[in-house]
């Protein structure tokens, strides 16, 4: 049986669209599922490379919103600014781990990066490229790494 039969009977089998997948991925190695999923339904982390598994309140500001990454359990106050490249997540894999809390008024400076089951009070100020490890008081800028209160 030559490619062409095999491709005519997995359209009569699979239909078009699913017979143009598989042949593109025996020939060219390529997944035609996996691609469209990531164009169709992911487009907006390929436009700007985020990972945003929470919803942000409306008044939250992400002025350079690239390289973003806020894990799913992630509490976040409102007018929070998030600068490009932050990370706010968990320390480890490990599922009983917590998420940071951002609370009201936060700002977390470019690159930064708050990690674990921690707290950021009303006000306070993280500076870039900051890690935070440890709770942050209200009205307080913290800077460095690991960060410290200024």
């Amino acid at each position: 049986m030559g490619l062409l039969d095999r491709f005519l009977q997995r359209v009569k089998s699979d239909g078009l669209p699913m017979a143009l997948h598989l042949t593109v991925k025996s020939l060219l190695g390529i997944n035609v599922i996996n691609l469209y999923n990531a164009v169709i339904f992911r487009e907006h982390k390929i436009a700007t490379s985020c990972d945003i598994s929470t919803p942000l309140p409306p008044s939250t500001t992400l002025p350079h919103p690239v390289g973003i990454v806020i894990g799913h359990e992630v509490d976040v106050g409102s007018n929070v600014r998030i600068q490009q490249n932050v990370t706010l997540g968990r320390r480890t894999p490990d599922p009983s781990e917590g998420y940071p809390t951002l609370g009201d008024n936060v700002s977390v400076g470019a690159g930064s990066v708050v990690l674990g089951d921690i707290d950021l009070a009303d006000g306070c100020v993280v500076g870039a490229n900051s890690v935070v490890l440890n709770d942050v008081a209200a009205r307080v800028t913290v800077v460095g790494a690991p960060a410290r209160e200024t």
